[in-house]
């Protein structure tokens, strides 16, 4: 089961996506969640492949506010390509002054529940240039 946004969009501080059929909206859900809400880092951790260890990837891009209002945005649409326990999509973004960044990433569903794959997050860190460091 989604734990789905309420009527206005907002994310549950406990977000995350069970669902066996993950949608594009549920995906985009994860990123926005990610990037785009103050959500504690364990909740953020919740969603991403590489737990607490990883979770100073979206605390930073959210300080920073690249991909969410007012400076920035990200949207994530198929095609979904599905294999096993793991689904790809694509993922549009873009902040002010920069150019927009489009590629594929994937989602992997660990424990029961659908997380940003470690080797995506790394990749939107050196597509960004953030001085963060990424191990995947």
């Amino acid at each position: 089961m989604t734990r789905a946004p309420s009527s206005n969009g907002t994310l549950p501080a406990n977000f995350r996506v069970t669902s066996a059929q993950p949608t594009v909206s549920d995906l985009d859900s994860i990123v926005r969640f990610l990037v785009a809400t103050p959500a504690s880092d364990e909740a953020k951790a919740a969603n991403i492949e590489g737990g607490m260890t990883a979770v100073v990837v979206p605390r930073t891009v959210y300080t920073l506010g690249l991909f969410r209002a007012p400076l920035g945005w990200s949207q994530v649409s198929g095609p979904l390509e599905r294999s096993g326990d793991s689904v790809t999509a694509a993922l549009a973004s873009g902040s002010a002054g920069r150019p927009t960044i489009r590629l594929r990433i994937e989602f992997r569903r660990i424990d029961g529940n659908w997380r940003l794959a470690a080797s995506s997050l790394c990749q939107g860190v050196k597509t960004v240039g953030l001085n963060v460091y990424c191990n995947s």
